[in-house]
């Protein structure tokens, strides 16, 4: 993978997010040092990680008693991408924490299909750093607050306009 401006970190991350102290995000993409990334960026704010190649071995760290509060999950990944992984998540698991799907070539076809299978919220990659951890707050906040509606359903969550691809609609969740 070749360097690029967006694979760095923001200089430093402001302490202007929910706090972090407590919970945990499991992120989910088949690139090594995408996870490495991610893994420095939420630590460095104060979430704890847990990571997996791919769906089949976050669906493999649920069983061992992995418990994240939040899932993040890239689409194209081997042996099981994370569409499918959502599925399970939702149907088999039961898992009702925020899933944020994301792709680096999003399509409306994926975008569609993410949601139907029960993702919060798509985006696309690369990531708005400051923007994806005011995402993750507000999902965090709103899921400890028992919103009735999941947060990723929320019409007025800020999400930067270069990474909003689609937030379910209220009402449509049959979760």
């Amino acid at each position: 993978m070749t360097p690029q401006r967006h694979h760095t970190l923001p200089p430093k991350a402001q302490s202007t997010f929910y706090s972090a102290n407590s919970f945990s995000i499991l992120v989910v993409d088949d690139l090594p040092a995408n996870r490495l990334l991610l893994k420095r960026l939420f630590h460095r704010v104060g979430y704890a990680t847990h990571e997996a190649g791919d769906g089949v071995e976050a669906l493999d760290l649920l069983t061992v008693g992995a418990c994240p509060d939040l899932i993040l999950l890239d689409v194209e990944m081997p042996e099981m991408d994370g569409i499918e992984a959502t599925r399970r998540l939702r149907d088999e698991h039961g898992m009702d924490v925020p899933i944020i799907v994301a792709s680096g070539n999003p399509s409306d076809e994926m975008r569609k299909a993410a949601l139907a299978a029960g993702a919060d919220l798509f985006l696309t990659k690369p990531f708005d750093f400051p923007g994806l951890l005011k995402v993750i707050a507000k999902l965090l906040k709103d899921q400890v607050a028992g919103a009735g509606n999941r947060a990723g359903a929320d019409s007025n969550l800020s999400v930067p306009e270069a990474n909003r691809v689609s937030i379910r609609a209220a009402g449509k969740s049959s979760r």
